[in-house]
């Protein structure tokens, strides 16, 4: 484990050169802080967040002192992680960054109690590991690297209740909300969840309107440009990470997408027509020139590109 100074305050990392989380935090002193920006805006003074998938817990981090900063601090950050190699490190970020009360709680989140695997997983970002349910047959070798599963309603009965619940499970996001359906449904927390470009997010936008929200697709930039390190060359252009957000209609009057300088996409979705149509028109990698054109140019790209033309070819053939 070592440390690196960032927007949060100095965090500790794990020895994984290779990880995007830590590249991002060692790169460019933050990750995923626009996303923290937005949810910010929705705390109100003396609520509990609790922090579903907080790795190394800047999310969590992030939005308490934001918030802290415009007058409504956390009365409670709750971090839940299954990742046993990370408990030491989430721990002291939490210990040394965070003015507010805080509970680390280690454990995955899921419909029911028991035990779950890692699946396989072979991304550079190992935020984004999944676990899967425990096949009868597997042997103790998978109970060794087994982690435990908790619902919702349990945790709470033993932690408390929370205002605003982050989920970034891999996956697991429609097992957590079923796991606290009749709390979710009644009390109305602020719901914010990862939405990937999979089945499994249609059928937790399903899950947030059986639960009586009006969910709301917000997708942004997952690298700044106004970064803590001031680093124009950014890891990947146009590289956007995208939420559904699910508030009661008050909390949501005080969300303003427009004033980060940033290009976010804030669209209401009640089908899954709708979120398939704006999980379609996100950008999630973009070439440099791409980028750097202007409207007109990159009309004229797309043009020629539905056309099947291309610029070897363009007025390359001998007179």
């Amino acid at each position: 484990m070592r440390h690196t100074q960032t927007i949060y305050g100095t965090i500790a990392v794990p020895d994984w050169p290779h990880d995007l989380i830590v590249r991002s935090l060692d790169d460019l002193g933050e990750w995923a802080f626009l996303e923290q920006q937005l949810l910010a805006q929705l705390v109100r003074s003396d609520d509990v967040l609790w922090d579903g998938g907080a790795f190394l817990g800047t999310f969590g981090i992030g939005v308490a002192q934001i918030a802290a900063q415009g007058g409504r601090p956390l009365k409670q950050l709750v971090a839940i992680e299954p990742g046993a190699e990370l408990t030491v490190a989430l721990a002291e970020n939490m210990r040394n960054n965070l003015a507010c009360d805080h509970i680390l709680l280690s454990c995955a989140l899921g419909l029911k109690a028991g035990r779950l695997v890692p699946a396989d997983n072979r991304s550079d970002n190992r935020g984004t590991l999944e676990y899967r349910e425990m096949d009868a047959q597997e042997d103790g070798t998978a109970v060794e690297t087994g982690v435990d599963c908790q619902p919702l309603w349990q945790l709470r009965s033993l932690s408390g209740n929370y205002d605003i619940l982050k989920l970034d499970i891999e996956g697991m996001e429609v097992d957590a909300i079923k796991g606290d359906f009749e709390y979710i449904r009644d009390q109305k927390p602020v719901i914010w969840a990862e939405c990937n470009e999979s089945p499994l997010s249609l059928l937790l936008l399903e899950a947030m309107v059986a639960a009586g929200y009006d969910p709301v697709y917000v997708a942004f930039p997952a690298f700044r440009k106004a970064n803590f390190r001031g680093q124009g060359d950014l890891p990947y252009s146009m590289a956007y990470e995208a939420a559904l957000l699910a508030a009661p209609q008050d909390r949501l009057a005080t969300f303003d997408a427009t004033v980060f300088g940033e290009e976010i996409i804030f669209k209401p979705v009640k089908t899954s027509w709708d979120l398939r149509q704006a999980l379609w028109a996100t950008p999630r990698w973009a070439e440099d020139a791409w980028v750097q054109a202007s409207r007109a140019e990159l009309i004229a790209l797309l043009g020629r590109m539905q056309r099947g033309e291309s610029l070897g070819r363009f007025l390359n053939a001998a007179p």
